[in-house]
């Protein structure tokens, strides 16, 4: 069992929108350059899943943004692989303003190890045994992140619409 990658950095003002905060599109990279990060820190740089003849690709991205964030604001994102299985990860991710603690937003991101050509490909055992140091396994969701998931893989549950009662319709 692993731990959290954690990497910090500084909003810059040109991330900024004509409202004063950071613009929605700059989260996704900074979840990105921290994903990137903490593979590197376990020693899978992406030139090194190249070389492998690997790729880990986005294919699903989930985010709930809590509180904005501002220029110069200092920034933590903690990132973890909550599962691997097969050619498939869930990654966790958590960004909060570092001074205050504020949580500023959640997500959750699926990837896939695929070959160049990008066919799905089992993650080998040098990786998985790599990625192990970020996983943390049965780790709960951040419940914002969690009901958006359910949503769209459908596990929801809808109420039936009320049924009428059969007689004479209307016509259209």
């Amino acid at each position: 069992m692993g731990e959290p990658a954690r990497f910090s950095l500084k909003v810059r003002y040109y991330e900024v929108d004509a409202y004063g905060h950071v613009n929605h599109a700059n989260y996704v990279h900074y979840l990105e350059v921290a994903r990137i990060e903490a593979l590197e820190a376990v020693g899978l740089s992406l030139a090194e899943l190249r070389r492998a003849g690997h790729f880990i690709v986005a294919t699903d991205l989930s985010v709930k943004y809590h509180s904005p964030a501002h220029p110069s604001d200092m920034l933590d994102i903690v990132t973890y692989v909550r599962e691997i299985r097969g050619a498939r990860s869930v990654w966790v991710q958590e960004i909060r303003e570092a001074t205050s603690r504020r949580l500023v937003l959640t997500a959750q991101v699926t990837g896939a190890f695929t070959t160049e050509n990008g066919r799905p490909v089992r993650a080998s055992a040098a990786m998985r045994e790599k990625l192990a140091k970020l996983w943390v396994p049965g780790a709960a969701l951040p419940t914002s992140v969690a009901e958006n998931s359910r949503q769209r893989r459908g596990r929801h549950r809808w109420r039936r619409p009320h049924r009428r009662a059969p007689g004479p319709r209307a016509p259209l």
